[in-house]
């Protein structure tokens, strides 16, 4: 398994482990935890793109569908969470609904699977167990899973995927919204943001200029640096600056708990 991890003496710990071999529907399975002897933990969640099923210490869980803005969760001290991180393109899959009636929101698993399925549900998470339902064997849609890969990715245009994926751009977005939750064009401003922490992550290796903001906005994908600042503040909360001063100070890296 494909493992990461961040800690510091901020209060909490939160890692994640990625499936050794390709999953149908999960990018990685993760946990927090925070120090049972501070009052408490203010956690910056930012846009994914991704779901995830929530069980607390306590038993109670909870799906978060994708986000389309920071959310600052207060967890409590000694609090425990093991999740699921459930992959873009197979949200609505998964869960049974269209993804976007979750869109920014966090509702009990309970509302959204039959009581039994839920406890289930909630036990192989809580125990890193597989999955209990037949929604592992459903096969993929191709097209759905290509036409995200290609939105999340730098470049194409979204009249141009449709018609890759033999679709017209009203049943792309369609499509993109129901399996998702999100709109293309706030899928591709995601995406954006992720591959600018992903690259600031490792901008010690970088050549000198392109550790820059400047040169970060652009390997990400914006159209200059003024074009980075907004995005970020629109998804962050913060300024870039202060978004990647926050990260470092908290142990940097792994995306935190959902």
């Amino acid at each position: 398994m494909n493992g990461s991890d961040t800690g510091s003496d901020t209060g909490s710990v939160y890692w994640e482990v990625a499936p050794a071999e390709p999953h149908p529907f999960a990018r990685c399975r993760w946990e927090q935890r925070v120090d049972e002897r501070v009052d408490g933990y203010v956690q910056r969640v930012l846009p994914d793109a991704c779901a995830d099923v929530i069980v607390s210490v306590d038993g109670s869980a909870v799906v978060v569908g994708a986000a389309t803005e920071p959310v600052l969760p207060w967890l409590r001290g000694g609090e425990r969470l093991r999740g699921l991180r459930i992959r873009p393109a197979m949200i609505g899959v998964v869960l049974g609904l269209p993804a976007y009636e979750l869109r920014d929101l966090q509702v009990p698993l309970g509302e959204v699977f039959p009581a039994a399925e839920a406890g289930r549900i909630a036990d192989a998470v809580r125990r890193g167990r597989p999955w209990p339902s037949a929604v592992a064997r459903r096969p993929e849609d191709r097209r759905a899973e290509y036409a995200v890969r290609r939105l999340m990715g730098t470049g194409a245009r979204v009249a141009g995927i449709a018609e890759e994926a033999g679709l017209s751009e009203r049943q792309l977005r369609r499509l993109i919204l129901a399996r998702t939750g999100l709109e293309p064009r706030t899928l591709r401003r995601v995406a954006r943001l992720q591959r600018f922490l992903a690259l600031s992550d490792r901008a010690g290796t970088l050549p000198g200029p392109e550790r820059s903001l400047a040169g970060l906005a652009a390997a990400a994908g914006y159209a200059d640096q003024a074009h980075l600042s907004r995005e970020v503040r629109a998804l962050a909360g913060l300024t870039p600056s202060g978004l990647l001063a926050e990260r470092r100070a908290s142990g940097g890296g792994a995306a935190p708990a959902r």
